[in-house]
């Protein structure tokens, strides 16, 4: 008799590209890739007019070279992949920033990002992109770029351009999803952040976030007319310890509850518990670490894309695709800016 359980199939999953094939995708993207070009030299004239800066996710609160990754001892065996080992320590690159794409003072209402660079041994690198909301206010890149243009554009026609682009109901959903997200931020240590996108991890697709460890103590106070004041508040918080964050895994369930290509539903806990997987720590700063600043100015210069990552964690779907053209094509064009 045959006492061994069978083993549960893992769900099917599968992408589907627009234009129906890689190729024509990619032509897509590379039209989209220029209107967010637009967007980069917009932004630019509604400054100082002289700075080109990323597109989106502009000012840096602050960066760290000195972070680590902990993977968790007792790993599921199903989450052990390439270098994500159980009780391994990778060496990570930190950025926090915020959202918008107009460098603005750190207390006006936005989202938040933190993009999290872990270090190979043979010098390459994964890079885990995520935000402060855990969805997209689009579903997919061509929605995410033409909402972008509109709001770019004359502010005092947006809406009206919105609904004739998208038809009211889209409209509002967009608008209310921006509404919920674009809010004051008390610390970058408190907040949670989610990749929106999902991932391959080995052999099935997942979603990651980060959240605030449970000890984490709250937030002072922001210091009022402190255009960095998320970036004080953050150093007083390492002045006094370690501020460390889980890093947990979604699985996929179904293409109706956990979707790949639409970015803008959200994979709910009740349908696929977060799983804890691993702690990001940021080294309490002292005496022995580089300056907070000078680790901040380091991380800014470098160009973060979710397709920095090994085979094994290959980004998936239409808005995580289109990344890899459109955030290649705007670092190139900030780098070589900042470089002249």
């Amino acid at each position: 008799m045959n006492s061994n359980k069978p083993t549960k199939a893992k769900p099917t999953w599968s992408e589907i590209y627009e234009g129906g094939s890689p190729e024509e995708e990619n032509r897509v993207f590379a039209s989209l890739a220029l209107g967010m070009l637009a967007i980069q030299e917009a932004n630019r004239a509604k400054t100082d007019g002289t700075k080109l800066t990323r597109t989106l996710h502009a000012k840096i609160v602050a960066g760290f070279t000195t972070a680590h990754l902990d993977v968790d001892a007792d790993l599921p065996p199903e989450f052990a992949v390439a270098y994500f080992q159980p009780g391994a320590r990778r060496t990570v690159t930190l950025r926090f920033s915020n959202a918008s794409g107009i460098p603005m003072p750190d207390g006006t209402p936005d989202m938040r990002g933190a993009a999290v660079r872990v270090m190979q041994v043979d010098g390459s690198f994964h890079d885990l992109l995520m935000t402060s909301f855990p969805v997209s206010h689009a579903r997919n890149a061509r929605q995410f770029v033409e909402f972008a243009m509109i709001a770019a554009s004359d502010r005092a026609l947006m809406m009206e351009r919105l609904k004739e682009k998208f038809g009211a109901e889209e409209t509002a959903r967009m608008a209310g999803n921006l509404k919920q997200g674009i809010r004051p931020c008390a610390s970058v240590a408190l907040e949670s952040y989610w990749s929106r996108g999902a991932v391959l991890w080995g052999d099935q697709p997942v979603r990651f976030q980060l959240r605030p460890a449970s000890d984490a103590v709250p937030a002072a106070a922001l210091t009022e007319g402190d255009e960095d004041a998320l970036r004080s508040e953050l150093e007083s918080r390492l002045a006094q310890g370690d501020v460390r964050f889980r890093l947990a895994l979604q699985r996929y369930v179904d293409e109706e509850t956990t979707p790949i290509e639409d970015g803008a539903i959200e994979w709910r806990e009740e349908v696929s518990p977060p799983i804890g997987v691993a702690t990001l720590v940021i080294p309490r700063h002292g005496a022995d670490l580089p300056g907070i600043a000078a680790q901040t100015a380091e991380v800014d210069a470098l160009a973060f894309n979710p397709w920095n990552a090994p085979s094994d964690f290959r980004p998936l779907g239409n808005l995580n695709r289109a990344r890899k053209i459109v955030y290649r094509t705007s670092a190139e064009r900030w780098q070589a800016a900042t470089a002249s």
